[in-house]
Formats: structure tokens, C-alpha cells, sequence
């Protein structure tokens, strides 16, 4: 398995604040369009950690507060149009936890998400809310008398 497809599976974000996508993703050539998704945000909205990670970046980038976390494997997640920032480079941060407030950005109230992937900017929807497929149970080991005399008289459908 190459790098960047590991890189893909491992990246799940939750969402750094409740709103609907305003701005989809839609780069254009090589420097033109929009590299990541706007969420629509109330100025002054909580926005929250989209995972764990180390924060690399708290500052200003062409005019907008931003920050950026390290999530591992390569992986940055960024917000930016902040009013407020509430980090600070160099801290770890939780999923869920308060980054700072939403902002303005072009003169309206949204959220700006970015997602880079081994320095390649991705559509960061596939990786909001995303939840494993299916359930996993746990079972713990049978005892081996029991395992024993149920293996030998195995049915078949019933015991997997």
C-alpha cells in the first residue's frame, strides 16, 4: 500500500462547528479557484479542533486569522476567518476543543476548512463525520472446555 492511500484512510475529521457548506471545493489550475470548503458560521460560533493534533500555524495569512494542526501522517488540517484565535503554535490540541471564534471572510459570516494530504490539497468532505463501516463487537475468549465441545458440533449459519 503506497503512502498517500495509507495517508487517506487514516484522516477523519469531526466538524470544527455546526453549519452548512456555503463554498464547495473548487480549485482551479494550479493556484486559482478554492482549496478547501466555507461553512456557514455566525460570527463569534465556538470553532472547535476537527481532530488531535499539535497546532503548527496561529496567525495571519493574506488578511485572515488562521490556524493549522498537524494531525500526523502528513497530514494538515487548517480554519481560517477567525475573529478570534485562542491557540497558539506549538500546543497540542484535542478533537473538540475551542481553537477560537468564527470571523468574516469576503463580507460574509462562514468558516474556511482546508485539508492537505502529503502537501496536496483535498476536498475535505469526505473526511467530516466520517464513522467506520459497520459495528465491531468485541468478544471475550471462550473458556476451552467450552470452545472445544461447540467447535466439534459446529452448525453452519449459526456459529461463525
Amino acid at each position: 500500500m503506497n503512502l498517500l492511500i495509507a495517508i487517506l484512510l487514516s484522516v477523519c475529521l469531526g466538524p470544527p462547528l455546526n453549519g452548512a457548506v456555503i463554498a464547495p471545493f473548487a480549485p482551479v489550475g494550479q493556484f486559482g479557484g478554492h482549496w478547501g470548503i466555507d461553512l456557514e458560521a455566525t460570527p463569534g460560533t465556538v470553532v472547535k479542533a476537527p481532530a488531535h493534533g499539535r497546532v503548527t500555524f496561529a496567525g495571519t495569512v493574506a488578511g485572515m486569522r488562521t490556524v493549522t494542526i498537524d494531525v500526523g501522517t502528513g497530514t494538515l488540517v487548517s480554519v481560517s476567518y477567525l475573529e478570534v484565535v485562542s491557540v497558539s503554535s506549538g500546543m497540542p490540541v484535542r478533537l473538540g476543543e475551542e481553537l477560537g471564534r468564527s470571523g468574516r471572510a469576503h463580507g460574509r459570516p462562514a468558516l474556511h476548512l482546508s485539508v492537505r494530504l502529503a502537501g496536496r490539497y483535498v476536498d475535505p468532505m469526505p473526511y467530516l463525520g466520517c464513522r467506520p463501516m459497520g459495528e465491531l463487537y468485541l468478544l471475550p475468549p471462550p473458556e476451552a472446555s467450552t470452545y472445544a465441545g461447540q467447535s466439534a458440533q459446529r452448525l453452519a449459519r449459526r456459529d461463525i
